[in-house]
């Protein structure tokens, strides 16, 4: 029994070591299993592709594009560019419709374009010239009082610049030994006059002739005829004689003082009648044919900001400078009100009417009278000079009233239609009778500038419809159909995006223009006026209205320590022309004003650059935004490589590229930098 129950018991153990061990063994595989099952990663779904047609349905565009970089295409029509942050418009594909110089819209592309046309016309479009100089006296009101005699000056009543005196005011009293002589001698000659009557022919001649010469003295030593009559009658008593005003006004000079003795024909004071004022003007040689004899001229003076004074041109210098080249151009101003003084600086504009051929539409004076001596003289009916006495005669006379009969009127076009590439002027034409809006690129050549507008020469005829509003967009698809356009006038595809194209343009540089020579202290003593340039645009570009008219005070004190001496010639007037340009004269409480201006003082800070460069160690770059102004692009410098756009701001930091660049000329002679040649007045 014993034996029995050890091999059971053997049995039994033996069973269960082999069943744990197969029951651990199938535990792990079933654990295994479980882990991989649930451990996985989940199966990757397949992607699905979307379908694009090649043709979208119903016309509609399915990709978009940047007016300004070509090479960006978004699907999203909602999307900004990722360069310039502007709006997208549809890209279309109408390569083979219109020919080669035409592209094909649909109607919602030149919707989202903004595409506006208007038809070219012919009208007197008005130019707009802007002189500079300061208000002066009027010769013509100016007396002096002067000695006639020799004497003392025993007593001055007036005694200050700045008195106001009125015709026949006593100015000073004068003893003069010689004056007393005159008084006897005329005594003399009125007691032998009267003793006379009873002694021969002869003698009665001379005794009145002595008379004569007596009184005839007095009245040059500058008596008045009551004066001369109290002498004669024994009335006048005094040892002084008193000097009265010979006109009335302001006394701008005083030549004497109380004690003082004078010689004869030494000034004693200097009276001016300031109710009527010139302005004098500085013309460029380029500005002379638009002005004329007669012409209403508007004018602006920092004591008086926003108010708008006028007067009219009564004198234009025969002769330019050689040096400056420029020519006076005075203007007649009244002042009675006495709001303007002499010495005040003026910022001035001529608004002439342009005809066909750069004529200048000049009937201000027609059917007026003038004086052929004095311009300033000018009256409705025929009369006399106030000044000289001459006869006035008719203005068609004398040749400033042009024959209205030689007169035609232009054919103009708005500045917003025309692309400029340096050498050539685009506009786009709008192809009348056709189901989809089309548009031709078509090269003009134009005339002189006149406000708002262009007078155009060739290539354009009246009736036809100019595109004045998105015609950079057409521009642009027009390199996206890979067709000529401004950018790129001999075509080819629009891969090279925005940048290739701009590349091909012309230099803006001025044709002949050369680096000259300038005094070293001259191109130190500009550094503070680029400084303040560079400030002003920096404030403009992050919209700090405050900041930017910081900069242009600083700018203004900037350019009154800027010495001139040792320029002459050209690089004088072109630093006379920039300075103007760049002083912000008035009150600006309007940023977009504010950016209107800054593209004259950029046009101005560029002229300096292209003609004497900068002293430093950095290098400046040209930059250009086509979108600026209504599409017609404009131009400004600044230090660093990356666009910083001051007429968007922040509303489009990055619209534009860099055109070219200005090493300073310590290390290098600056490039020919290839910001574009826009026109501007």
């Amino acid at each position: 029994m014993n034996q029995i129950a050890q091999r059971a018991r053997g049995v039994l153990e033996w069973m269960w070591k082999h069943t744990a061990a197969g029951v651990a063994v199938i535990l792990i595989i079933a654990a295994l299993v479980i882990g991989y099952r649930f451990g996985r990663p989940a199966p990757e779904p397949e992607p699905e592709v979307a379908e694009v047609d090649s043709e979208a349905p119903s016309g509609e565009p399915q990709l978009y594009t940047c007016s300004m970089h070509p090479s960006v295409r978004l699907p999203d029509p909602n999307a900004k560019c990722p360069i310039c942050f502007m709006d997208l418009i549809p890209v279309i594909d109408d390569s083979g419709e219109g020919g080669e110089l035409r592209v094909t819209m649909s109607e919602e592309a030149a919707a989202l374009s903004r595409i506006e046309t208007t038809p070219v016309a012919r009208f007197f479009p008005v130019a707009e010239t802007r002189l500079y100089g300061k208000v002066t006296y009027d010769e013509t009101s100016v007396a002096r009082l002067t000695a006639y005699f020799p004497g003392r000056i025993e007593r001055l009543f007036v005694n200050f610049v700045g008195i106001p005196v009125a015709n026949g005011d006593h100015v000073a009293e004068v003893y003069s030994p010689d004056l007393l002589a005159a008084f006897e001698e005329l005594r003399q000659a009125v007691k032998s006059s009267g003793e006379s009557a009873g002694m021969s022919d002869i003698v009665r001649d001379a005794t009145r002739d002595t008379l004569a010469a007596a009184r005839d003295k007095l009245r040059l030593y500058g008596l008045t005829p009551e004066q001369i009559e109290a002498v004669e009658d024994g009335e006048f008593e005094s040892d002084r004689l008193t000097v009265f005003a010979p006109i009335g006004g302001i006394v701008t000079h005083l030549a004497v003082r109380e004690g003082d003795y004078v010689e004869e024909g030494m000034s004693i004071a200097t009276v001016a009648n300031l109710s009527r004022l010139w302005l004098d003007l500085e013309a460029y040689e380029s500005q002379l044919p638009l002005l004329r004899w007669g012409q209403r001229v508007s004018f602006t003076v920092e004591a008086h900001p926003g108010e708008v004074f006028e007067g009219r041109v009564s004198f234009i210098e025969p002769i330019v400078d050689e040096q400056t080249r420029t020519a006076a151009v005075r203007v007649a101003v009244d002042n009675s009100a006495g709001r303007l003084k002499p010495g005040m600086f003026a910022s001035a504009v001529v608004r002439p009417r342009m005809a066909e051929g750069r004529a200048v539409v000049s009937n201000e004076l027609a059917g007026r009278w003038v004086s052929p001596m004095h311009p300033t003289i000018v009256k409705d009916e025929p009369g006399t000079c106030d000044i000289c006495g001459m006869d006035l005669v008719s203005a068609e006379s004398l040749g400033v009233v042009g024959d209205p009969t030689n007169v035609r009127e232009p054919l103009v076009i708005p500045r917003s239609a025309v692309l400029f590439t340096g050498t050539r002027s685009v506009v786009y034409i709008e192809t009348p009778d056709v189901e989809k809006p089309t548009y031709e690129g078509r090269e003009v050549m134009l005339g002189p500038r006149a406000g708002e507008f262009y007078l155009v020469r060739e290539g354009l005829r009246e009736g036809e419809r100019v595109v004045v509003n998105g015609a950079f967009r057409i521009d642009s698809a027009m390199q996206i159909a890979a067709k000529p356009s401004m950018m790129m006038p001999g075509g080819g595809g629009s891969g090279g995006g925005a940048h290739a194209g701009h590349g091909s343009m012309a230099s803006g540089m001025p044709q002949g223009s050369q680096r000259v020579e300038a005094p070293e202290s001259f191109i130190f003593a500009l550094k503070p006026v680029y400084t303040s340039y560079f400030d002003a645009q920096e404030a403009l570009a992050a919209d700090d209205l405050g900041g930017f008219l910081q900069a242009t005070g600083d700018l203004r004190t900037a350019i009154g320590f800027v010495e001139e001496a040792g320029l002459v010639g050209e690089p004088l007037a072109t630093w006379r022309r920039a300075s103007a340009r760049l002083r912000v004269e008035g009150a600006l409480t309007d940023i977009e004003i504010a950016r209107v201006r800054f593209e004259d003082m950029s046009e101005a800070v560029i002229s300096l650059q292209d003609r004497f460069g900068h002293r430093g160690s950095e290098t400046w770059h040209a930059a250009f935004c086509p979108m600026a102004f209504d599409n017609a692009g404009a131009e400004w410098l600044q230090r660093d490589t990356q666009i910083n756009n001051p007429y968007f701001g922040d509303s489009m930091l990055r619209c534009g590229e860099i055109r070219g660049e200005f090493p300073p000329l310590s290390t290098a002679r600056p490039s020919n930098p290839t910001h574009e040649g826009h026109d501007h007045d």
